[in-house]
């Protein structure tokens, strides 16, 4: 099966027809969700990752969409392990806010189990519980991150600008993190987790 090139014509097909399903997740959510899910050391298949973008509906999807899905998929996979993860060069806040909930969603089981691991050195602990409160950090509600702007006494949308800087960064390095923490954490090897 070749896979079309997912292109900004694709997005819009997508985002279009993700509008439109109830319960669905946003074009957004959807690229965090896959982002975290592809990042994972617990691969999820095609039929697990739909059923978590398009509750009730992953079943009916037709050919066209599930390429398009499926290029998608594709098209992150490829930017995290070949090309170095980007996320779009101006800070938006609801591309944020979106991201960082399909991010959330995807990770925290992996994530919690990682962190729970009494094998795991508190080194890699901290590296990780790092990445994923900063790729998180926009899933936070509103009244909370304007908490954090003055606790810090720092202008909210100044903080808010260096959290995605951030972001950035660690999104470029995730999946190598959580491979090297899954390793060390005793609950995964090369072959995928032992439990």
């Amino acid at each position: 099966m070749q896979l079309p090139q997912f292109t900004e014509q694709h997005a819009k097909q997508l985002s279009t027809f993700l509008d439109t399903q109830s319960q669905a997740m946003t074009l957004t959510q959807s690229q965090g969700y896959l982002f975290g899910v592809i990042c994972s050391p617990e691969p999820l298949d095609v039929h697990e990752w739909m059923a978590a973008i398009l509750p009730n509906t992953a079943n009916n999807v037709d050919e066209e969409m599930l390429f398009l899905f499926m290029a998608l998929y594709h098209q992150i996979s490829e930017q995290v392990f070949e090309v170095g993860y980007k996320l779009p060069a101006q800070y938006n806040y609801e591309f944020c806010s979106n991201w960082s909930a399909g991010f959330v969603t995807a990770t925290t089981s992996y994530t919690q189990k990682l962190l729970s691991s009494t094998a795991l050195e508190a080194e890699y602990k901290q590296a990780l519980e790092s990445a994923q409160a900063t790729l998180s950090f926009f899933a936070l509600d509103g009244q909370t991150i304007s908490q954090i702007a003055l606790q810090n006494s720092i202008d909210e949308q100044l903080l808010c600008q260096q959290q995605y800087e951030l972001m950035g960064d660690f999104a470029l390095g995730f999946a190598e993190l959580v491979e090297i923490v899954a390793l060390n954490s005793g609950l995964y090897t090369d072959e995928g987790w032992e439990e």
